[in-house]
């Protein structure tokens, strides 16, 4: 297991060791950085490609290390590696650093290179998720409610009713799953994700029309990797409004962008 040691002054990322790293690793090889005060309470994550279009990211623990991905070792050649952290509408960015990547006993051949999502798409992917299983309570307790009154249909047919035990027992299951109901609908009421929005600055400015944004929304924007190159090289502030987004950039953005919208109701 090979650990590289970084460390980051301000916005100068240092390696501070030369270790050998073979192509083919996987879930071995880590990363140990040191921050300077100016990255205290930014979440941080941490960026490896050796391809550009191929960049694989990994959100750094509460100790400040991470495991490289698999797929940014995956062949002999380069491998780039920065940090980037977040905080509320504040991106602050690293240098670059690099390593080379020996030729290990096995390599792309033999390991999947599909590429994984933007840090960002993943939160909200697994976000979602949650917010899906939920729904998923909904669906079954609509069910349930189905299966339940032709049960009783059953029971009062054969006067099993008389039962009260197993009467108490049929009510506090059907409660339940009532309840799981309620919380999926307060849930899904309060926050949504718009998926794979366009975005094109006119002037510094975009308009996102959509009725699920309020004036009272809480709205975050997450750019998609192609996306996010761009955007993070400018400060981009939403403001939400009855029937529409309003982002704001603070320099001419040329290209249309992609992103996705997580929208927190009250």
């Amino acid at each position: 297991m090979t650990i590289l040691e970084l460390q980051l002054e301000n916005q100068l990322l240092t390696l501070l060791n030369q270790e050998i790293i073979a192509s083919g690793d996987a879930n071995i090889d880590k990363c140990a950085f040191s921050f300077s005060k100016e990255w205290d309470g930014f979440v941080k994550t941490a960026v490896f490609y050796q391809n550009k279009n191929n960049v694989q990211y990994a959100v750094l623990g509460m100790d400040d290390t991470c495991m490289i991905p698999a797929p940014a070792m995956a062949r002999a050649g380069r491998m780039y590696i920065g940090v980037f952290g977040i905080k509320d509408t504040a991106i602050f960015t690293s240098t670059l650093v690099t390593i080379d990547i020996h030729e290990g006993a096995v390599s792309s051949e033999n390991i999947s290179m599909e590429p994984t999502d933007d840090v960002f798409l993943a939160i909200i992917a697994q976000y979602q998720r949650i917010v899906e299983l939920m729904s998923q309570y909904e669906k079954t307790a609509e069910q349930f409610n189905i299966q339940m009154a032709e049960q009783n249909k059953i029971l009062e047919t054969l006067n099993a009713f008389d039962v009260v035990e197993l009467k108490k027992q049929l009510d506090m299951i059907e409660n339940r799953m009532i309840d799981y109901a309620e919380l999926a609908d307060k849930i899904m009421s309060r926050e949504v994700i718009i998926r794979d929005v366009p975005i094109k600055f006119v002037n510094k400015v975009c308009h996102i029309e959509n009725k699920l944004i309020t004036e009272n929304s809480l709205c975050d924007v997450y750019f998609d990797e192609f996306s996010y190159e761009t955007a993070s090289t400018v400060l981009i502030l939403p403001v939400s409004y009855d029937g529409y987004l309003e982002l704001t950039s603070s320099a001419d953005i040329i290209d249309e962008l992609t992103a996705n919208i997580l929208v927190r109701r009250e």
